[in-house]
Parts: C-alpha cells; structure tokens; sequence
C-alpha cells in the first residue's frame, strides 16, 4: 500500500482519519479542538467548537462514501470561525501512459460542466518528489449563489506507476486566496511512501 506522507509542518497541516471507528474519530476531533484553540492562542467558543465538529464530520462521510479519498489533510491556521480547508489526496492505478493530456484530465475536474458557470486556469506545477504536474483552480458559483473555488493539483508518478491528485475546495475566495503561499508549499511537501 502506497501512503502519502508530508514534511510540511505538522502544528499547521494536521491528517484527517478517513477509517477507524466512530469512537477514534471522536477522539481525534477533541484533538483537533485542542490543537486549533494552540494554534489560535484563544480558547474556542462552544459555537466554535460545534461548527467545526460537524463540518468535519461532515467533511470525512463524504471524502469516504463520495470521493473515495485515500487519505486527508487539514489547514489549521483557517479561523476558527470559519470552515476548516480540507485536502484530500487520491491514488489512481496508471493504466495509460503519462501524458500531458491524461495530466489535464485528472487536474481540470468537471469537464462536463457549462463553460459559462465555471472559469478554470490550468498551469505547470513542479513538485521536488514527482517532477513536473499540473496545479488548477477553477471557480464557480455555488447552489446557494455564493462563490466556490477549488485548487486540484495532479503528477502522474512513474516511479511508482500512479497517477496522484491532491484537492481541495473552499467558500470563501479570500481565505483561500490569502493561504495559496502555504497551499502550494504543502503540495511540494508530499510525498510517496510504503505502508506495512
């Protein structure tokens, strides 16, 4: 089993578990709570404390049931107030050679959707462990009017035969507009591993 790891700090991008038992996964949003409330020096309100618990529980039922997701990661600095910034990372089995047009598939997502609903910029992204890749952000409106972003990064692995996406989405532009500096540092930070 291939894991995907990281060098990135890890007091600011913390792993989400997407398996286990309700009752780990429990533990682990304490954990979380603790963690958010050090990194934020302040004690988090109950408001604080349940918005984030069911945004998180909400967020892992659907990168497990929807998306499949290998494994996730989580933006700690994002205002407690605010939605967390989840990034799932996705494995694929290379069954096709490694083009730039199979690259583009997998880094522009929603190729069906109306071109006029949406605007996605696609550029080269070199990460220090898989070469050369695709970063892509796209933008769109979402159901309730509101503007939508998502950043997609994508390598085709050769040295481990895989094609690997790292995603993420988020409601509000500026937030995520203000952290692409330390998104982009941690989509060069991973990594390809063996597990047990």
């Amino acid at each position: 089993m291939l894991i995907v790891d990281t060098n990135s700090d890890p007091g600011v991008w913390f792993h989400m578990p997407l398996t286990g038992t309700k009752s780990e996964f429990a533990q682990w949003l304490d954990l979380q709570l603790e963690a958010s409330a050090l990194l934020h020096q302040r004690k988090l309100s109950w408001r604080e404390k349940r918005q984030m618990k069911k945004f998180l529980e909400g967020s892992a039922a659907m990168l497990r049931n929807r998306v499949e997701a290998d494994q996730a990661f989580l933006f700690g600095p994002m205002p407690p107030q605010s939605a967390p910034l989840v990034f799932f990372a996705k494995q694929f089995a290379c069954d096709e050679d490694h083009s730039p047009l199979h690259l583009s598939m997998l880094a522009e997502p929603d190729p069906t959707a109306a071109a006029a609903s949406q605007r996605v910029e696609t550029v080269p992204f070199v990460s220090p462990h898989f070469g050369e890749g695709l970063r892509s952000l796209r933008s769109w409106i979402g159901p309730e009017g509101n503007l939508m972003l998502s950043v997609t990064y994508a390598w085709n692995d050769a040295a481990h035969d895989i094609d690997l996406v790292l995603k993420g989405h988020y409601d509000d532009p500026a937030l995520l507009e203000a952290s692409f500096d330390a998104i982009d540092d941690f989509a060069r930070s991973i990594w390809i591993r063996k597990g047990a």
